[in-house]
């Protein structure tokens, strides 16, 4: 029983160690794709990164509960009603700067709650780019199969 607890313990400190590597790699990076973004006045780089680094941290704070799964035995289910509750709503807000900034000409007034979205700040589509991205694992489950 203590084996199993100091390896869980080694294993929760290592992936915390990952994570908060990649999260200083990240804004070090994203920091310097805003200056590049400043002297060349080419902002693609940027925002891609921005809307795309936030679902990775998520995906990293699912990686745990993936983890859990695959100890388990049964079969690989997903939850459809939890990924389209939450995940298609949460996509959304969170790619809405690509839409506006890409080449397409939409206005954010063309985009359902645009311009609350664009004008906000950063704030909603980090924190909803972080759901989509820990949702991807939690909505895949492991039924245990009866025979």
């Amino acid at each position: 029983m203590k084996k199993l607890l100091l390896n869980n313990l080694f294993v929760y400190l290592g992936l915390l160690l990952i994570m908060v590597l990649v999260f200083i790699l990240g804004l070090k990076y994203q920091q310097y794709l805003q200056l590049e973004a400043q002297k060349t006045y080419q902002l693609q780089a940027s925002i891609v990164f921005s809307v795309l680094f936030p679902m990775f941290i998520g995906v990293l704070l699912g990686l745990i509960r993936l983890l859990d799964l695959m100890r388990k035995p049964g079969e690989w289910k997903i939850n459809w009603i939890k990924l389209c509750i939450f995940g298609i709503p949460s996509l959304y807000v969170s790619i809405v700067p690509l839409l506006y900034w890409s080449s397409l000409p939409i206005s954010y007034y063309d985009l359902t709650l645009g311009y609350l979205l664009i004008t906000s700040g950063t704030t909603p589509h980090t924190i909803c780019g972080i759901i989509f991205g820990f949702l991807l694992f939690y909505v895949i489950e492991r039924k245990v199969i009866e025979r």
